[in-house]
């Protein structure tokens, strides 16, 4: 072989070891190309995974929220426990189901924030009507059976994802007493003042010259009065009489129909039937639902007694705590006027609670003794035997009661407030939804 073959043998390798070089070089590339795509691609992905699932999370925080905030409404009674401050986990420690500027409601400053583990959601309500629109004074109404409509909205946020969620309900108060209701005779041997509320009695009432009923009924609106389904027997007593005007007339706050023992100078054919007693606002029982609920509130957080005989409660028996308390006690058994707890304390007398009573009982029979039970504010509910109420004198009991006959032979007055309609205790709602939640952001 001549060296000019051998030249031209050692020129062909080397084209061909370049081309194949190229290639390589090429097809190198275009693999990391490929590969750079696919990367890009599986991390665009997984990106969007994590944001599907961040977005999930957030929707279901938010759900959870329309939720626990549903559940805090059952037991929110007015416009006013609404706006008060609630611990949450936002900075400041607190914040506000509503706000209690009415023109913030749509978009407040502090709304109620709940954390769960490093994510959060926030709730807030307005005061809506029955399209959904903010309206002012279309608010809670214990002392009304039309339905109020509130609007939650709840923000949920997980890592980069987030969701906002509304729900429309309709509010509608639950059957509480809201009055002094009495399901038997009611014999008034004191002197006591009755403010602002009006006593309904399914049978016959008993009473001195001297009892006193005045003002307007705060939950009816109209003037409060003794109302019978028998007859209003009032005593000789040489004192001044709410039974009659100063001419001789029938009082307005008194209606039914009754005899003056004196000079038997009442109306007659003026009396009322049960159902008509029963159809004023506030004057029915309570139903098994609300007293099985009241009883878990009573074991979870008040005071309960599943009691044998009669015995006595006084403040210090209850929890150290602030705020309305529930107190339950049933009698398995017995006869309930021999069932009798005799409440003796004064209210509210720091350092045992502060706030208002709702005190049941059950298969028994209840005794209010002393001057300083004057100063309870709460609901008595005794449907299975009489409230007897002692006391010469001082305080005020301000709320309601409930009980199978009533003796009063104190003095101290019951009344109603406003305060006490706006902040009572434990009157609960039935809520329901309209419509679906709706997602106005993501």
């Amino acid at each position: 072989m001549d060296d000019m073959n051998i030249e031209k043998r050692i020129m062909s390798v080397a084209s061909e070891q370049g081309v194949a070089m190229i290639t390589v070089i090429v097809l190198a590339a275009v693999l990391m190309m490929l590969g750079a795509g696919m990367y890009y691609i599986a991390a665009g992905e997984q990106t969007m995974t994590r944001a599907d699932q961040s977005g999930g999370q957030a929707f279901y925080f938010a759900e959870g929220g329309i939720e626990n905030t549903i559940d805090i409404l059952k037991y929110v009674a007015t416009e006013e426990q609404l706006t008060q401050p609630r611990d949450d986990d936002s900075d400041n420690g607190y914040g506000y189901l509503m706000d209690p500027d009415p023109d913030s409601r749509q978009d407040p400053d502090d709304p109620l924030v709940m954390g769960i583990g490093d994510e959060s959601f926030t709730v807030w309500v307005d005061m809506v009507d029955e399209d959904g629109d903010h309206c002012e004074g279309c608010g809670l109404d214990i002392t009304s059976d039309d339905p109020a409509y509130l609007l939650i909205t709840a923000e949920g946020s997980a890592g980069e994802g987030y969701r906002k969620l509304q729900q429309l309900v309709r509010v509608e108060p639950t059957h509480y007493p809201l009055t002094l209701f009495v399901d038997g005779d009611a014999e008034i041997n004191g002197t006591p003042e009755i403010n602002n509320q009006s006593i309904y009695v399914d049978g016959d009432i008993w009473g001195r010259e001297k009892i006193d009923i005045s003002g307007n009924d705060l939950v009816s609106g109209d003037p409060a009065g003794a109302f019978a389904t028998g007859t209003i027997y009032a005593k000789s007593n040489n004192g001044n009489s709410q039974i009659y005007d100063e001419d001789g007339d029938r009082s307005s706050y008194w209606d039914s129909d009754f005899q003056y023992d004196r000079d038997e100078r009442g109306p007659d054919g003026d009396t009322f039937s049960g159902s008509e007693l029963r159809s004023y606002p506030g004057t029915s029982r309570l139903s098994s639902a609300q007293l099985a609920m009241l009883k878990r509130q009573a074991q979870a957080s008040g005071y309960y007694e599943s009691a044998d005989g009669g015995f006595t409660l006084r403040q210090n028996d209850l929890p150290n705590r602030e705020g309305n308390v529930v107190i339950y006690i049933e009698f398995p058994d017995g006869d309930p006027e021999d069932n009798e707890v005799n409440l003796k304390f004064t209210w509210p007398d720091s350092p045992y609670t502060s706030g208002k009573a709702f005190v049941i009982i059950e298969n028994g029979s209840v005794k209010l003794t002393g001057s300083a039970i004057g100063d309870l504010q709460g609901v008595i509910y005794c449907p299975d035997g009489p409230v007897t109420a002692h006391g010469a004198g001082g305080g005020n009991f301000t709320g309601f009661v409930w009980g199978k006959g009533m003796v009063n032979i104190g003095n101290f007055p019951f009344n109603m407030t406003q305060d006490f309609l706006d902040d009572p205790p434990y009157f609960t709602w039935s809520i329901v939804r309209e419509a679906s939640w709706t997602e106005v952001d993501r």
